[in-house]
């Protein structure tokens, strides 16, 4: 019983650690709602993005609210990135939320 709830607590931590994945650089779309190995869904579900480029965007903000809008079916123009409230915002003022 143990290592069933242990297991299930594992699973629940895994699958809420990147509750709004966005891409760091530019996304492809999603086949199918797959990706090629070494890449990971984001933006619902709809691109595809580099495993090593994968953040949680619920854990950034925009300085001084110098957002560009927002976003596109979850993705932003190049040069800008993907913040909480589906905001895009440049590289400049891309800042992590302090924990």
């Amino acid at each position: 019983m143990f290592k069933v709830l242990a297991i299930s607590a594992l699973l629940f931590v895994l699958a809420t650690e990147a509750a709004n994945p966005a891409c760091k650089k530019s996304a492809d779309p999603a086949i199918g709602g797959a990706c090629p190995d070494g890449s990971t869904l984001v933006a619902g579900g709809q691109y595809c993005c580099e495993k090593a480029d994968v953040y949680d965007a619920d854990n950034y903000f925009c300085r001084d609210g110098n957002s560009l809008g927002p976003a596109f079916g979850g993705i932003c123009p190049d040069g800008f990135l993907l913040v909480a409230g589906d905001e895009c915002c440049g590289a400049a003022d891309f800042l992590a939320k302090q924990k």
